[in-house]
Formats: C-alpha cells, structure tokens, sequence
C-alpha cells in the first residue's frame, strides 16, 4: 500500500508542471499584452509630446518663398514622373504601375507634411 501512494506522490509531482503549464501560459499571456499595452501608451504619449514640442515658428517671407520653390520644383518633378508612369501605363506596359503608385505615395507624403506645417503653426493660445 504504501508503494502505491509513493507511486501516486511521485507522479503527482514530476506532473505538476505539465498540469500547471495551461495556467501559467494563460497568466504570461494576459501579463505580456498588459506590458504591450502599458508600452503602446507610454510610446503614443512620448510621440505626442515629442510632436508638440517640435512646433515650428512662423517663418519671415523669405524662408517662405524658398520653401515654396523648392515645394514647386518637387512637385513638377513628382507631376513629370507621375505623368510618364500614367501614360505608359495608359499604353499597357507591365511595368508602368510602381511609377504611379510612387508617385501617388509621394504626393500623399507632401500632403501630409504641408498639412502639419499649416496647423501646427497656430498660436497655442488661440
């Protein structure tokens, strides 16, 4: 009798940790997406803070006007691609669809930087 119950002791135990493993895996899984969680905040909120920090100033007329031109050239030379890509695409040619499609991403990058650059610019107080 006592046999047995050391057998049953024994395979209780070197059992313990493959019983326990569902639990365990449940409890790392639930504490690494609160990390995941807890580090998504902490990094939106850096980035947010960084993005305010960064505000840029009104610039004088001049630094405006250089940046205009060079905006301008940028853009006739996205236009000039764009358009070279469209029109062989328009002929059928296989290998004319990245020309738009990059042309269409980096329209969409200026966009994005020039909207920044309207609106940050307000006055906080306002």
């Amino acid at each position: 009798m006592g046999r047995i119950r050391y057998g049953l002791w024994w395979l209780d135990q070197a059992t313990a940790g493959v019983r326990a493993w569902p639990g365990s895996a449940a409890a790392g899984a639930a504490a690494a997406g609160r990390e995941l969680r807890w580090a998504t905040v902490l990094s939106a909120r850096v980035a947010l803070a960084r993005i305010d920090a960064a505000r840029p100033e009104p610039w004088n007329d001049g630094k405006l006007l250089a940046f205009v031109a060079v905006v301008a050239a940028c853009a006739l030379a996205v236009a000039l691609v764009l358009g070279l890509g469209i029109a062989r695409w328009a002929m059928t040619a296989s290998d004319s669809l990245p020309f738009a499609a990059a042309g269409a991403v980096a329209v969409g990058l200026v966009l994005l930087v020039l909207t920044y650059l309207v609106f940050a610019s307000r006055r906080s107080g306002r």
